[in-house]
This record gives structure tokens, C-alpha cells and sequence, in this order.
């Protein structure tokens, strides 16, 4: 059995029609894990202190949104790697790989909202 040839931007454009899914995926979980930092950061910090800077808050969310964007990139440009350009190999494994990388994503982002309030249990809540 012979697999058609297709072409790379096939791929590309599979990819980036799921890229707002996984930003409207995301989104939610980092507003959880803010959340969880500033209430937090409530019980640790003396009232008028914060957490984290909300300026300095802002410019963590951008980039992190940015790196995450960039990591999704990834998919597509590992996709036409492991095909050669021939993306008719790999198209079967496309489903996959997005929704394990959106897990991967979403638990990475998550993760801070469940290693500093543990942190904070484990190392003495005041």
C-alpha cells in the first residue's frame, strides 16, 4: 500500500486551525493558577503586599502565553520533520499528539497552582 504524497502546508494548516482551541484551553487554567497564587500570596504576605507585582503579573502572563504559542508551534514543525514533507505518514497521529500536548500544556500551566499552596502547607501556614 502506497500513501499519497501530501503536501507540508497541509499540515501547517491543520495545526493553526486548532491553535485557538488550545489558547481558549489555556486560558482558563492560567486564570486558576493566578488565582491560586494571589490567594496565596494573601495568607503568606502582610495585607498591602502583594504576590507578585501586577505589572510584573501582566508581563508573566504575556510571555507565558508567548512561549506557550511557541511550544504549540512545535507540532507542526515536528510533523513536517518526521515526515520528510510528506505528511500523509504522519497525518494519523496528528489527533494524538494535539490532545496529548493539550494535556501536557494544560497540566504545566496548572502546576503552579498545586506546588505553591502545597509548599506553603508543607512548609508551615501561618
Amino acid at each position: 500500500m502506497t500513501l499519497l504524497h501530501k503536501r507540508p502546508f497541509d499540515a501547517v494548516l491543520w495545526w493553526e486551525k486548532r491553535r485557538p482551541l488550545f489558547n481558549l484551553v489555556l486560558l482558563p487554567v492560567g486564570l486558576a493558577t493566578v488565582a491560586a497564587i494571589e490567594i496565596v500570596g494573601g495568607y503568606v504576605f502582610p495585607p498591602g503586599e502583594d504576590a507578585i507585582e501586577p505589572m510584573g503579573l501582566l508581563v508573566d502572563v504575556a510571555a507565558y502565553a508567548v512561549a506557550a504559542n511557541c511550544g504549540y508551534t512545535l507540532g507542526w514543525i515536528t510533523e513536517l520533520l518526521w515526515s520528510g514533507g510528506n505528511t500523509a505518514i504522519t497525518e494519523r497521529y496528528r489527533r494524538r499528539i494535539f490532545s496529548l500536548g493539550l494535556v501536557f500544556s494544560a497540566g504545566l500551566t496548572l502546576l503552579p497552582a498545586f506546588a505553591i499552596p502545597g509548599l506553603w502547607l508543607i512548609l508551615g501556614a501561618k
